[in-house]
């Protein structure tokens, strides 16, 4: 999806003839006596396609957020908040999971990496205190996982994000 907002508005037809003006249909435009200043012949066109207008008399012309602006004295906001609008880009739910997603395994690889510098840390400062054999025993089961810890932190520091995620399917899935 590309990064255009996308405000979903009202049909503008449909606004002006609630806000009490009679549009007539000349072919494919609506036509009435502009709204926005005083006339005798009708100038307003309404273009239902192109969802907008143009006034030949007073030149105002936009969409339909800026005949409510302009009917009503509104600012933008105000306008926004008369048509019901909520003034954030629509997104595509999929597009939405997926930065969601994404964003949760960033998470996850920094929360990773954090964790496994901690082990490291901690297993080097218990390294520092070993006396005696008793004390090496104690830490035998961890001196093979210091290969492994080394190794995971080289993937989680590199660029490649399929090993990162092969990393994260093999640790929190049990997949290898």
């Amino acid at each position: 999806m590309d990064k255009k907002k996308i405000l979903e508005k009202p049909d503008i037809v449909e606004i002006i003839e609630n806000g009490g003006i009679k549009l007539k249909r000349k072919g494919k435009y609506l036509w009435a006596l502009c709204p926005l200043h005083t006339e005798r012949r009708p100038s307003f066109k309404v273009d239902p396609k192109g969802q907008s207008f143009y006034c030949f008399g007073c030149h105002e012309h936009g969409d339909v957020i800026v005949f409510v602006r302009r009917f009503k004295n509104l600012n933008f906001k105000e306008a926004l908040a008369y048509l019901g609008i909520d003034g954030r880009p629509q997104t595509d739910p999929q597009e939405r999971r997926k930065r969601q997603l994404v964003k949760a395994f960033r998470e996850w690889c920094d929360n990773y990496y954090s964790d496994l510098c901690l082990l490291l840390r901690t297993l080097w400062k218990a390294k520092q205190q070993v006396k005696d054999e008793a004390d090496l025993e104690k830490l035998a089961e961890f001196y093979h996982k210091e290969s492994l810890w080394l190794y995971q932190i080289e993937i989680l520091q590199g660029n490649d994000d399929e090993s990162k995620f092969e990393l994260y399917r093999e640790v929190e899935l049990g997949e290898i």
